[in-house]
């Protein structure tokens, strides 16, 4: 991993010592200077010039012409970010699937898309400090990111653009309302294997838009300030419940939530607003196992909130929401209603008192690997690879092809966790996976002690598998043991994962936070 340098008391590579141009110049304050600057580039700067020439001045003033030449060569080569200062770039791509695809999120289905309800995005937002060190989030309208998809954008992005892993975000708001995106899944889910092919062109499209979605928001590079700030939208509910035959999905109003709507709010140097970034902890599932493709709630906000600012681009950030469900749900109307409500709180958010944002950034990834708990016993395994459910059966059979031998262990799933802090105040943390909201409660408490805001994202990097804390683990249920025979994993985690994740992300806050003030 590469590390961010410390910040050393020299002169910025290509900065002018204005103390070498003389008395007179380096006393300039700010507004003098701009006066001179202005006078410079007016008609009367030549006789500007031979009047200081006539008062002995002469050497201050062919200074303050040859300073005031190469800010005009500097001007003229393009918009640069003054010191200390962000430069953002914004940018969005349609990447509505163009002919029929298998539909993810809903085994009710029974046909390809029938065209679209809302339109898919990819949208990329670049963030560069003073120091030019680079944060790019990509933003995407599907339910997962396979490790196929991460590497291959990934590797675009790097070879095209320079942007290292570490430097990267993606993020997907979990539509059950977008296109498949992985054969194998296709394949697991006993879909014919025309839509996997479907699914693998697709992907190829795909990395094609985000490679060129985030090359515009790069050119759209801008000077910008960038302010926090947060509200809250209270349309997620728990959906574990408690039964005599165990956990099962249903509303839990007095489980644990996570109502938090965190905003990024940029604005170009002339106070206009060009991008929104905000978060909610809730499944995207508002709207049942319809065939027109759609980005569910958090799709509907972002219309909305690009509606009533046409010149922002809207980026969500799922929060943990592994375990959280809307409320209402299951009809069109009630992902609208979600959404309008969700574009109300951050509005709400753009109104609240902002938090200012310095223009530092500094960024780390880690791999954090998850063991898996020992697998069942060969027979058992094989007993459910007679099940008459087509998911059990297959997964057994997978199960019994890849770890044939009675001593064989999966090796540690190796989860993506990312911690990046701004302006030496706000600490953005991204869990890969479906984690549930424990993390988010927990991570929050821990890691703003000090009084710093927090943010903690899901959905992250890598998404094929559901994060239960040891809570989820220990209770049992869908996100805890039940969901790994639809995610193509050999079976639950060891009760240690959070500890592992938890430990992870105040690993990188800790050199980060350390960095930041070192500097």
């Amino acid at each position: 991993m590469d590390h961010l340098p410390c910040r050393r008391k020299v002169r910025p590579e290509g900065a002018l010592d204005t103390g070498s141009l003389g008395p007179n110049i380096a006393a300039m304050n700010s507004s003098e200077w701009q006066q001179s600057v202005r006078r410079a580039c007016s008609p009367c700067a030549f006789h500007i010039q031979r009047d200081l020439a006539n008062r002995g001045k002469r050497s201050a003033s062919l200074k303050l012409v040859t300073l005031l030449g190469v800010w005009l060569i500097a001007l003229a080569s393009g918009v640069a970010a003054e010191p200390g200062q962000w430069k953002a770039g914004v940018a969005k791509v349609t990447i509505t699937p163009t002919e029929p695809v298998w539909m993810a999120g809903y085994a009710a289905r029974t046909g390809p898309s029938d065209g679209a309800l809302v339109d898919l995005y990819a949208r990329a937002l670049v963030l560069t400090d003073a120091r030019n060190a680079r944060l790019t989030i990509v933003t995407m309208d599907l339910i997962e990111i396979p490790d196929t998809l991460r590497q291959r954008i990934v590797d675009a992005l790097r070879t095209n653009h320079g942007i290292k892993p570490e430097e990267l975000l993606l993020n997907v708001s979990h539509t059950h309302g977008g296109p498949m995106i992985s054969a194998k899944t296709v394949a697991d889910w006993g879909i014919p294997a025309v839509w996997g092919q479907r699914a693998d062109n697709y992907v190829r499209e795909l990395v094609e838009k985000v490679n060129a979605v985030v090359g515009t928001a790069l050119s759209n590079a801008t000077p910008a300030t960038i302010s926090y700030s947060h509200a809250r939208c209270g349309f997620a509910m728990n959906r574990r419940i408690s039964t005599p035959g165990g956990y099962t999905l249903g509303l839990n109003p007095d489980g644990p939530v996570d109502h938090d709507v965190p905003l990024l709010r940029v604005r170009s140097s002339e106070k206009k607003l060009i991008g929104l970034v905000f978060g909610y902890a809730c499944h995207n599932t508002a709207l049942g196992p319809t065939r027109k493709l759609h980005g569910d709630y958090a799709g509907f906000a972002q219309r909305k909130l690009e509606k009533d600012h046409p010149e922002a681009v809207t980026l969500f950030l799922m929060g943990c929401g592994g375990d959280q469900d809307p409320q209402p749900r299951r009809h069109q109307e009630d992902a609208e209603q979600n959404g309008l409500a969700l574009a109300s709180a951050v509005e709400a958010a753009l109104a609240a008192a902002q938090v200012q944002l310095g223009a530092t950034l500094s960024a780390s990834l880690e791999m954090c690997p998850l063991a898996f708990a020992p697998l069942p016993p060969r027979h058992e395994i094989a007993e459910r690879a007679k099940s008459g459910d087509g998911f059990v059966s297959r997964h057994a059979r997978w199960v019994l092809k890849q770890w044939p031998n009675p001593d064989d262990q999966p090796a540690d799933y190796q989860l993506p966790v990312q911690v990046v802090v701004l302006g030496q105040k706000l600490t953005l943390v991204a869990l890969g996976g479906e984690p549930v909201v424990d993390y988010s409660i927990r991570l929050k408490r821990e890691l703003a002690s000090d009084g710093r805001p927090v943010w903690v994202a899901g959905y992250a990097n890598l998404v094929s598998a559901y994060v239960p804390s040891r809570r989820v683990l220990l209770e049992g249920g869908y996100e805890g043991t039940q969901a790994v025979i639809y995610q193509s994993l050999p079976g639950p985690f060891r009760t240690d994962v959070e500890e592992r994740i938890v430990a992870s992300v105040h690993r990188q806050s800790k050199l980060l936070h350390g960095k930041s003030e070192a500097k």
